[in-house]
């Protein structure tokens, strides 16, 4: 398994089916071909990688509107405290954190800094700049996870050794380095530590700090 993500994927679903069932119910269906080719053609002309590709044609994120008979889905599939997003969501929560970006930028300075965010995204990818005075966003970090709070995890799809590699942010910044290399990477861990629970652990849907899907 060189690109695609099957094989964590499915070892995750197997486990959503036996202790989580309310949660997997509530992963979308897979995204649409169409919608795929629309969010690569608005990544400033960078690659979305074949494994995120893969993920969104098994299942196209999770779907956290309440239903009018059950509630939300409770826990979180990524450790510590994230879900998967699709392609639209994805393409949408970009869109909004490029704009947020710009506006808190002082009219004076927004030529200048279009410039540095153009010398930004001509980085390798994995580059990154916590120390920032003003969170960065560029048009290559694509969402691919939310905590419901503001933040979740980028993809950097920038060209480079670390392209595709998954990076936590928040409201105000982005963590110094990667936490994972790639989509496959990060679901491979995710069916790791789900597979490794204990009675105990499963049982109470709590390690550490993560809350497990339940319902």
């Amino acid at each position: 398994m060189t690109h695609a993500p099957a094989d964590a994927w499915d070892r995750i679903d197997r486990w959503l089916s036996e202790h989580a069932p309310g949660y997997r119910a509530r992963l979308r269906p897979p995204a649409d071909g169409e919608l795929l080719r629309q969010v690569a053609q608005r990544s400033a002309g960078a690659e979305l990688p074949p494994a995120l590709l893969s993920w969104w044609a098994r299942t196209d994120g999770l779907d956290r509107a309440p239903a009018p008979a059950s509630p939300p889905p409770a826990g979180h599939l990524i450790p510590d405290f994230y879900d998967p997003c699709g392609a639209a969501e994805a393409d949408e929560r970009r869109t909004i954190h490029l704009q947020v970006a710009r506006d808190i930028v002082p009219p004076p300075l927004a030529a200048a800094w279009e410039q540095h965010t153009r010398a930004r995204s001509a980085d390798p990818a994995g580059t990154l700049y916590p120390t920032e005075a003003v969170p960065v966003w560029l048009p290559q970090w694509l969402p691919v996870a939310v905590d419901g709070a503001g933040g979740g995890l980028f993809t950097d799809l920038r060209p480079g050794q670390l392209h595709g590699c998954i990076v936590p942010f928040t409201p105000t910044g982005h963590d110094r380095a990667p936490r994972w290399p790639g989509i496959t990477q990060m679901l491979t861990d995710v069916a790791d530590r789900l597979q490794s629970l204990d009675a105990n652990e499963a049982a109470s849907m709590r390690v550490g700090h993560w809350t497990l899907p339940r319902g």
